[in-house]
C-alpha cells in the first residue's frame, strides 16, 4: 500500500510540474517569422489558372502595363492572348 501511495504522489507531482511548466513558461520556441526566412518567397496567384506559386520561380510577363506572374509559359501565353482579344473587342 505504501508503494502505490508513493507512485500516486510522484505521478501527481509530475502532472502538476508539467502543467505549470507549460502554462507559466509560455512558448518554448521563438515563433517563425516568414518575412525573415529567405527560403520562402512571396506567393503570387496565376491569373489564368489560379495556382499559387513562389514569385521567384514564376514566369513573369508584363500584360497591360502591369507585371503578372504565371505558373508556366503556356498560362502566360493563354492569358496574354485572352487579354489582347478582350481589349481588341473593347476597342471595336
Amino acid at each position: 500500500m505504501g508503494l502505490i501511495r508513493f507512485l500516486l504522489i510522484v505521478l501527481g507531482g509530475w502532472l502538476v510540474y508539467t502543467w505549470f511548466r507549460k502554462t507559466l513558461a509560455g512558448p518554448s520556441r521563438r515563433p517563425v517569422d516568414h518575412a525573415e526566412d529567405d527560403r520562402i518567397g512571396r506567393l503570387v496567384q496565376d491569373p489564368q489558372c489560379g495556382v499559387y506559386i513562389d514569385s521567384r520561380e514564376a514566369v513573369r510577363r508584363k500584360v497591360g502595363g502591369e507585371d503578372r506572374f504565371f505558373c508556366s509559359t503556356d498560362c502566360a501565353e493563354k492569358y496574354a492572348a485572352a487579354y489582347a482579344a478582350a481589349h481588341k473587342a473593347e476597342g471595336s
